[in-house]
């Protein structure tokens, strides 16, 4: 119902629009951009346009202001207080991704997970099985809840019943478990 634009900072148009094709994707209301200058996407946001802009990744995209390249501490920081700024004079509300580290946590400053309202991690095998979806971080609400996605042909699905699944495989015999822990938070 709503004007969206997906910039994207790492893949050419072909790539996005090729993958959007393969899981079903028309919409009328999506605009794509490829683009690695924060300047430039905030000029767009700033315009109105757009109810909502998503911008593949923070980490690809760099500020004039900076001189230094992108991914880089000053660039992320930068980059990131340009395009929330343009946002909020705009009332566009904008999903910003990110990449994370070896080690689990956001992939430059920590100044990035700061600035957001919602922080969402999405966790699991890259070659198969479900995906996790759990919110690190939430000004409006808890972060004690998680979605359970499984990789299909059209993208993401929910999984309808996540104990089921969850316990599909397992081998009732002697001596079996089902235990359910609970690691970090």
């Amino acid at each position: 119902k709503h004007s969206v634009l997906y910039v994207s900072a790492e893949e050419s148009a072909h790539q996005v629009a090729g993958r959007a094709a393969r899981i079903g994707g028309k919409a009328s209301t999506l605009k794509l951009a490829t683009t690695s200058s924060t300047n430039d996407i905030a000029a767009t946001i700033l315009d109105g346009t757009y109810k909502l802009v998503i911008v593949d990744s923070v980490q690809m995209i760099a500020a004039d202001e900076v001189t230094s390249s992108a991914g880089s501490v000053s660039q992320i920081t930068m980059s990131t207080q340009l395009l929330t700024l343009a946002a909020k004079r705009s009332n566009t509300a904008l999903i910003i991704v990110g990449h994370v580290t070896k080690e689990g946590s956001i992939a430059g400053p920590k100044v990035l997970e700061h600035v957001v309202d919602v922080v969402l991690q999405l966790e699991g095998d890259r070659y198969g099985g479900f995906k996790l979806l759990r919110a690190i971080k939430n000004r409006y609400g808890s972060t004690n809840e998680a979605g359970i996605f499984e990789m299909k042909e059209n993208g993401l699905i929910p999984v309808a019943n996540p104990s089921a699944a969850l316990l599909e495989e397992r081998h009732v015999s002697d001596g079996s478990v089902v235990l359910a822990t609970l690691e970090g938070t």
